[in-house]
């Protein structure tokens, strides 16, 4: 495993691009595995020091790295890095855009900040069967190779019952055939057809130059045969299709009505609910959120230490006599205080919003 800050095995620091930070974590990581195709979502087992296991996902964003991953715990975890939806927010990934930060590292933070190691996902099935990763194909079983003896057995043995460019063919279909039961066996080819053999030179020779003649003569030939069983059968799984694909249609429709019905009666009025629901929060939060409350909070410290300024420069200019400005100036240093504790104690309890 090499440093996830320095140059190891892929080397760089933040031109590392969308796969190669993705294999990256892969590689670092090795319980790690991609959930989709594209590897747009990663997840990687976790166990925590209390013994639980749990699962934190990787969302990457398509203009990942360029934006931002969002990480998340999979089961309940009461952490500070941790909200009520699972969510995880912490110093590194908040400096996501910054040198040295890359997916890896901000994975390994995680662990590091959770106090959990990581194991194998609890979602995964049968060992290393993870999207994203090379698999080996599963040895045939003992079945299988007598199969597949039993196929060149039967090819070989009807090679004398046709031409030999045909007779494997015909084997290969008699088998996933018989095997799936879907399709009837296509008959072999043979090497002399009696409607021909039966036929004098003259009918032969009509039947050259007649094209109804010679249609009549290969219609005969394939009825003898079953040639178009096989056709008659798809054309009938065909129209049941068909009806199937129609039944469905008619369906489709009543949904769609239905839907169409409920889009009409109910969205409106619960959309309108939402709106004002949604407005109502947002002026709450316009005047009680912890942000404005800091804000409030900062500018009436800053306007009680002013008011002592400006009292100290009135009493040097004259304007106020000494006992005047005793009263009102230990009045004002007090309020200052009281409020700068205040300050002081909301910035330790809200660290975020303590840089005013």
């Amino acid at each position: 495993m090499w440093p996830l800050g320095g140059g190891g095995a892929f080397g760089g620091q933040q031109s590392f691009d969308r796969p190669q930070q993705i294999n990256e974590l892969l590689v670092t990581q090795p319980h790690s595995r991609a959930l989709n195709p594209d590897r747009s979502l990663l997840e990687v087992g976790v166990r925590l020091q209390d013994s639980t296991l749990t699962s934190l996902r990787i969302s990457l964003p398509p203009g990942f790295p360029g934006e931002r991953p969002a990480l998340s715990i999979t089961s309940p975890v009461r952490h500070p890095w941790v909200d009520s939806i699972g969510r995880l927010s912490f110093p590194m990934l908040d400096r996501w855009g910054g040198s040295n930060v890359r997916l890896a590292a901000v994975v390994a933070e995680a662990f590091k900040g959770l106090g959990g190691s990581p194991v194998a996902a609890p979602s995964k099935a049968g060992g290393q069967a993870a999207a994203g990763r090379p698999q080996q194909a599963p040895p045939a079983s003992q079945q299988q190779q007598q199969q597949q003896q039993q196929q060149l057995g039967g090819a070989g043995s009807g090679l004398g019952s046709g031409p030999p460019s045909l007779a494997p063919a015909g084997s290969s279909t008699s088998m996933s055939a018989s095997g799936s039961g879907a399709l009837p066996r296509p008959p072999p080819i043979p090497l002399t057809f009696e409607e021909v053999e039966a036929l004098g030179e003259e009918e032969l020779s009509a039947a050259m130059s007649d094209r109804e003649a010679y249609q009549a003569l290969v219609a005969a030939a394939a009825a003898r045969l079953n040639l178009w069983q096989t056709v008659e059968k798809l054309k009938e799984e065909t129209r049941e299709l068909a009806a199937a694909n129609l039944a469905l249609g008619e369906e489709q429709a009543g949904i769609r009505n239905q839907a169409a019905v409920v889009r009409a009666s109910d969205y409106a009025p619960a959309k309108a609910a939402f709106d004002a629901k949604w407005a109502r929060q947002q002026a709450v939060l316009a005047k009680l959120s912890p942000d404005v409350l800091m804000r409030r909070l900062h500018d009436a410290t800053r306007e009680a230490e002013e008011e002592g300024e400006r009292l100290v420069a009135q009493l040097g200019a004259g304007e106020l006599t000494v006992d005047e400005f005793v009263t009102r100036y230990t009045k004002a240093q007090a309020t200052y205080h009281q409020r700068e504790i205040k300050l002081q104690a909301a910035q330790q309890t809200l660290p975020t919003l303590g840089g005013l």
